[in-house]
């Protein structure tokens, strides 16, 4: 018979495996980066090495993230995409790996508009599922500066990353809000950029860490024609 403290025991020894595959991982991948108390401490750090550019967030939800981000740069617009109301409940794919989600990020139009009213006024929302035509029409082609993917999940993060792949310089930081340190970790964010940067030539180091969220600089990167 399977009970709840079964499932939570397996829960338990799943995030213990899943955090000795990442410390493994870090040992030989991520060895110079900095690690942080927090979520603020690390997106303060990502904003004082920032290069100019554009500065954007795809995943929003409660705009806690993307409120800490239009702090650090003051008058600069921070764009931030979510399908908020757009969409029916949990995420678009399942997170696999992970709790059930299919109840969760879950918006009215009036939840959103309370939400947009109570935006600082250099942040920007675009409302909807991510697309590839909606995020290059409205980034255009600057390059980026900070973009902060938490998308949580495999397929919108590639999506993201393949839009702004005209964005991404040398020079932009990236963070991963769900990179690693949980079960399935490699089979989401991580696996996104991992195939981005195999199919770009992308050369980058990891510069910070902070529980799940993993910050990279971009060193080089193979433009197409």
């Amino acid at each position: 018979m399977i009970t709840r403290s079964t499932v939570e025991a397996v829960q338990h020894h799943a995030q213990q495996e899943a955090f000795k595959e990442w410390r493994e991982y870090h040992a030989t991948k991520t060895p110079m980066a900095v690690f942080y108390d927090s979520k603020e401490q690390h997106l303060s750090a990502v904003a004082r090495q920032a290069r100019p550019g554009t500065i954007s967030q795809f995943g929003v939800d409660g705009g806690a993230t993307l409120r800490l981000l239009a702090a650090q740069f003051g008058k600069r617009r921070v764009w931030g995409f979510d399908a908020w109301h757009k969409k029916g409940p949990g995420l678009p794919e399942t997170w696999t790996g992970n709790i059930d989600h299919s109840r969760h990020f879950t918006w009215t139009r009036e939840e959103y508009k309370r939400l947009r009213a109570s935006m600082p006024k250099n942040v920007r929302l675009k409302v909807g599922l991510f697309e590839k035509d909606t995020i290059q029409r409205t980034m255009s082609d600057t390059p980026a500066s900070v973009i902060h993917i938490d998308s949580d999940t495999y397929s919108p993060a590639k999506l993201v990353l393949d839009a702004m792949s005209r964005n991404i310089v040398p020079g932009t930081r990236i963070v991963f809000d769900e990179y690693a340190n949980y079960p399935g970790w490699r089979h989401h964010e991580h696996k996104a950029w991992q195939e981005f940067c195999t199919e770009h030539k992308v050369k980058y180091e990891y510069t910070g860490i902070a529980h799940m969220d993993v910050s990279v600089l971009v060193k080089s990167i193979a433009k197409k024609d």
